[in-house]
């Protein structure tokens, strides 16, 4: 039987603990890792944060002891003796006036009587400043063909009222005033104010009876005043300023009961007469309370008059902006169209109101032209939209209830008892 001998252990077949331990790279490594740290282990980098214990203590920790109270003070003896106050000595250039302000008397001494008369008594009213002027409002109305019997029997309605009174475009500094008016030696001839005036004569069945004065009324005259018109008609394209007579004549005009009726003929807001216009009226009324302030359309302008409105007119080229007002003493002043309805007045429009006469050929146009301005019929649908007989008609319907409601804004109030 064979005998199997057991090889002894082997360096190679040693565990690899013992061999890690017993190597002499290890030993130097452990050895040097052992002197590193005791050289670094005692070695501060970043010293600890010690509190400034005198200073915390003294600001944040109450004292150990109180501090000992403070030594009583003495009284100090003040003398008894007065002493009289200096008089103070003024100056002056002239002698002081002096204030003498009754003391009320409370001893009460009114007899019932006296009470009851008191009582009974009517204190006059103060008078405003409208009743102020009215004395010089009625002399202006008594020249547009009004008595006071109609005045009375009116009740302010523009469809009861008879008149005769005259028409002026407003001629003025620096404007193109004569734009939509045909002018022959000065004179106006036809154009939007005729075309107006015709029409308010022949629907009014001549109730109403206006006359466009041939000649331009010059507001830095003298005219101005004197003639008194309901209205003067003021117009234009360009900018302008007006001069200084030309804005007192104006200011004294409306205070004697005239007004201003404004149309812009180069339509819209933000156009040069729009905002000429606007700027040259607030220097007319330059009081701050008192603005433009738009329509409402159920003001009379619209519903009590002779063409009662729903819609606002469009003007030309399909403008609609509010039709807007500027009042003194609540009556109306100044009444502003910035849609420019006088150029849609240029259409002269036939009796029977829906028929318009028009030759095609302009160069066979008859001497009493139906188009004022023939240049708006032609170009209608390019620079001068709206144009048409609708429109126009619609645009001069307007006008008659704008002039209407100019001739009774007073009558109530002149119908009161001096």
């Amino acid at each position: 039987m064979a005998t199997t001998t057991q090889a002894p252990f082997s360096e190679d077949k040693r565990h690899w603990s013992d061999r890690f331990f017993h190597s002499g790279f290890f030993l130097a490594a452990l050895l040097f890792h052992l002197i590193l740290f005791a050289l670094l282990a005692t070695y501060v980098i970043f010293p600890a944060y010690k509190a400034p214990v005198d200073e915390f203590t003294q600001t944040y920790l109450p004292p150990a002891t109180p501090p000992p109270p403070p030594p009583p003070q003495q009284a100090v003896v003040v003398p008894t003796h007065t002493v009289a106050p200096p008089t103070p000595t003024i100056t002056t250039s002239s002698p002081t006036p002096t204030f003498s302000i009754p003391l009320p008397d409370f001893t009460h001494q009114t007899t019932p009587d006296q009470v009851t008369q008191k009582m009974t008594t009517q204190v006059a009213a103060t008078p405003n400043n409208l009743q102020l002027r009215l004395a010089n409002i009625s002399k202006t109305v008594q020249g547009w063909g009004r008595d006071a019997q109609n005045i009375r029997d009116s009740n302010s309605d523009p469809r009861n009222i008879t008149a005769k009174f005259p028409v002026y475009l407003a001629s003025y500094a620096d404007g193109d005033w004569g734009c939509n008016v045909v002018m022959e030696n000065g004179v106006v001839s036809r154009g939007s104010l005729p075309n107006l005036v015709a029409k308010i004569n022949e629907w009014s069945h001549n109730k109403i009876v206006g006359t466009v004065v041939p000649q331009p009324l010059n507001i830095g005259g003298p005219e101005l005043l004197e003639k008194r018109p309901p209205f003067v008609f003021f117009t234009g394209h360009k900018d302008f300023k007006l001069t200084d007579t030309e804005i007192q004549n104006l200011r004294d005009y409306l205070q004697v009961g005239g007004a201003i009726w404004g149309d812009n003929s180069l339509a819209g807001k933000g156009s040069r007469f729009d905002v000429a216009f606007r700027r040259e009226m607030k220097r007319v009324i330059p009081d701050a309370d008192k603005n433009f302030v738009p329509y409402a359309m159920t003001d009379d302008l619209f519903i009590k008059s002779w063409y009662p409105i729903t819609n606002l007119p469009t003007g030309m080229n399909y403008y609609a902006e509010p039709i807007e007002h500027l009042d003194i003493d609540g009556k109306l002043a100044i009444l502003y169209t910035p849609n420019d309805y006088g150029d849609m007045m240029c259409m002269r429009i036939v009796p029977g109101d829906q028929d318009l006469y028009f030759v095609w050929n302009w160069r066979r146009l008859p001497a009493g032209t139906l188009i004022t301005n023939v240049d708006f019929y032609i170009k209608r649908s390019v620079f001068y939209r709206n144009f048409e007989l609708k429109s126009c008609l619609a645009a001069q319907q307007f006008g008659m209830n704008v002039i209407g409601y100019l001739l009774v804004r007073f009558d109530k109030d002149l119908m009161l008892p001096p």
